[in-house]
């Protein structure tokens, strides 16, 4: 391999390792389900007079006479996926507990339920309605007190729950049903009254400020976060600014909130109203509140889809839910090829039922499939590797004039029909193939939980880094068996500061995407050496190339 050739593979290596080293630096966190919430009030908060109006402003009609402030009462649907709590303070849902060992995590050295919701102290409960300033609601959705209000229960069996009351002048009907899809439920919303206005149905989440924060030497253990997130007009916004408050532009198709794994939306029958991102006044309390207009009444209908983000549940609903999953800055571009690759492994592991199996067959079929351009590599390289004796010559010769040195070695390319780049250009190809699979098992909540050999879950680091170490030392042999570079510095950055480099960012990212390393490492090396031999050593080129 020539010089220029070289340098553009070592550029490309660099630029990887650039690439992958900035994702570790700043990633975004990876979360376990929210273990926990703060205790409820002992007692629902009485609803607060609204705001006085500004001058010439018209008149706010009297607020609805709220029910007296009751204890609260809880009320429970329940389906095989899922457990959904709903409490009297706002009609609001209060719990939802993903069923099966799947979704079960650890918590202070216990194994406990996923829930998936939390809210701080004194802030609305999720899917609360609040009462904009017209309908005589606080200038600030998340503190107004109608919000956080008794309601009371009027229906209710195994398969339905409706909550009545009052939110700021106008009364509301809650409605919430199971649908019998998978982490499914869904809400009819109705509001009465006599004046015109808007409401906003209320997507609230917590994050304690002493949660661990994620870091480069975090070894990759999962960390909370929960994040607002709207589909609106054309685009996915997610609330990743330090503002108190973020509109987002555009009809909305879906609002809610995110964690790593897993999503709750809100999705309406059709797209509707609009969307503002939120900081509560506690610290950690974030929220996406979906605005809806009232002309004195409203009756509006919503699908919930609360649970993982696995991409054929999220396919389904046809709204661009799919993109919930966040395959970050960098690998976000193959979005489209990492779906494509993930369904694949759905497939395998449809008949091997173990996913790091699944993982295996994936990375030898893709390495099937590339294995043309594998083949066209090996043999310009070793076209290249012909050349080198004479290159060397012609640097000798015109070590003090590098522009005669470079039309010297053009010249040779063009007579023995060689392309300096060929070698490198397939390499460079299979990039996209990389960043791909790197997208889909990074962002995979079918590997959560999921065991291989002694790793009890895929989706977290090797317990005893047994993966990156091998990974570590089959790119160090890849390496050392490869044809080495002229270059001395080109040679060890190869050999000696890559596999380094790549053995330790493996130490923080899932044992599935090490897994996929090690078996692609491994397969290299036996078909570099099956090529090699197949096209046998290089014959030196004859001295036709001499100027």
């Amino acid at each position: 391999m020539g010089s220029d050739s070289r340098r553009i593979l070592v550029a490309a290596v660099v630029s990887v390792a650039i690439l992958l080293g900035w994702q570790l630096l700043f990633p975004p966190p990876k979360p376990a389900p929210q273990p926990g919430k703060p205790p409820a009030e002992a007692a629902a908060p009485s609803a607060a007079a609204p705001a006085a109006p500004s001058p010439g402003a018209p008149a706010a009609a009297a607020p609805a006479a709220p029910l007296p402030a009751a204890p609260e009462e809880l009320a429970v649907l329940e389906t095989p996926d899922f457990r959904a709590t709903f409490t009297t303070h706002g009609g609001a849902l209060r719990s939802f507990v993903l069923k099966g060992s799947k979704f079960l995590h650890e918590v202070a050295g216990k194994t406990v339920p996923g829930d998936l919701v939390s809210a701080a102290p004194g802030s609305p409960w999720p899917l609360s309605v609040a009462a904009g300033p017209e309908l005589g609601g606080a200038a600030k959705a998340e503190e107004d007190p109608s919000a956080r209000a008794s309601m009371r229960i009027t229906a209710r069996d195994a398969k339905s729950l409706t909550f009545e009351g009052t939110v700021g002048t106008s009364r509301i009907v809650k409605t919430f049903a199971l649908t019998g899809r998978p982490f499914e439920l869904s809400l009819r919303l109705q509001i009465s009254g006599d004046r015109a206005g808007a409401v906003q149905l209320l997507s609230t989440g917590f994050l304690s400020p002493d949660a661990p924060k994620p870091g480069f030497f975090s070894g990759g253990a999962f960390h909370d976060y929960v994040r607002p997130i709207c589909r609106a007009g054309d685009k996915t916004e997610r609330f990743t600014s330090d503002k108190a408050e973020e509109k987002v532009p555009g009809t909305v198709d879906w609002s809610g909130l995110e964690q790593f794994y897993f999503v709750q939306t809100v999705i309406p029958e059709r797209p509707v109203g609009a969307c503002t991102f939120l900081r509560g006044p506690a610290a950690g309390a974030l929220a996406t509140a979906l605005k809806l207009p009232v002309d004195r009444t409203l009756d509006s209908r919503f699908t919930l889809f609360i649970g993982p983000k696995e991409l054929d549940l999220l396919k389904a609903y046809d709204r661009h839910l799919d993109q919930t999953i966040d395959y970050g800055p960098i690998t976000r571009y193959f979005a489209f090829f990492a779906q494509i690759l993930m369904r694949l492994m759905r497939w395998f592991q449809a008949y091997v039922v173990n996913w790091g199996v699944a993982i295996v067959l994936l990375t030898i079929t893709v390495k099937a499939v590339l294995l043309p351009l594998t083949l066209k590599s090996m043999q310009s390289m070793n076209e290249m590797r012909k050349l080198q004796p004479e290159i060397e010559k012609l640097r000798e010769k015109y070590r003090d004039d590098k522009e005669q040195l470079n039309l010297a070695v053009m010249k040779m390319y063009q007579e023995h029909k060689v392309n300096p780049l060929g070698g490198c250009l397939p390499l460079l190809l299979q990039m996209p193939v990389f960043f791909s699979l790197w997208a889909a098992l990074q962002n995979s909540v079918e590997l959560y939980r999921e065991p291989f050999l002694w790793i009890h879950d895929l989706s977290l680091h090797d317990p005893i880094y047994v993966l990156p170490l091998v990974m570590g030392g089959s790119m160090f042999l890849m390496q050392k068996l490869s044809p080495q570079p002229a270059d001395s510095t080109q040679a060890k950055m190869l050999l000696y500061i890559m596999p380094v480099f790549f053995t330790f960012i493996m130490f923080q990212l899932p044992a599935g995407l090490a897994l996929y390393s090690v078996v692609n490492n491994l397969l290299s090396i036996g078909q570099q050496q099956f090529l090699m031999r197949r096209m046998g050593p290089p014959q030196p080129a004859g001295a036709g190339g001499k100027s």
